[in-house]
């Protein structure tokens, strides 16, 4: 297993290859594609920590990563030959944080009762970046208990587009009409 501290080293080493060769956007879009390929492919985890020849997991190492920075490739070199590249992604979730902060991002969820396209995400990255004053991307999560709609959550705000906040919304104006004297 390797320690929280050996993680964070690798992040801040490859860190500071991003800042020294002035490419910080583009290893933050790299390792964003690799998360999610990496979330959505864990048996590629579990090959590459197996017990196959080593040659053929180089292979398919530089195969995948052919248009990768080579920093990113390295490290999944060397933590594939340990067989330990189960932890390459919480290295690359510990860079991710890194960089958002140098490039002022803030990641945000979007919830929805079904897929949103990337089109869509980006207006909607848009609209709440242009309303929060920030850079927002939003990371899409299927959540079957919204009443259509939409849930946005930034931090600590919380945007809300669903049948459900629109009932309650309705449900606060009647009581607060009731007890003014009105409805």
């Amino acid at each position: 297993m390797i320690k929280n501290e050996v993680k964070i080293g690798y992040a801040l080493a490859l860190l500071d290859i991003a800042k020294e060769e002035k490419i910080t956007k583009k290893i933050y879009l790299q390792i964003n594609q690799i998360i999610e390929s990496l979330e959505k492919n864990e048996e590629f985890v579990l090959l590459l920590d197996s017990n196959i020849q080593q040659a053929k997991k180089e292979k398919l190492i530089k195969n995948v990563f052919k248009n990768i920075h080579w920093s990113l490739t390295n490290v999944a070199m060397i933590l594939m030959t340990k067989n330990n590249f189960k932890y390459f992604k919480d290295i690359l979730n510990k860079l991710n944080k890194y960089l958002q902060d140098i490039l002022k991002i803030e990641q945000g969820i979007i919830y929805s009762t079904e897929k949103l396209t990337s089109v869509k995400i980006k207006k909607i990255e848009e609209k709440v970046s242009k309303e929060l004053d920030k850079k927002i991307t939003l990371k899409n999560l299927i959540n079957k208990e919204l009443k259509g709609g939409f849930k946005i959550v930034v931090g600590s705000i919380v945007i809300e587009d669903s049948v459900k906040s629109e009932l309650k919304a309705m449900k606060d104006s009647l009581i607060f009409n009731s007890k003014e004297g009105g409805v």
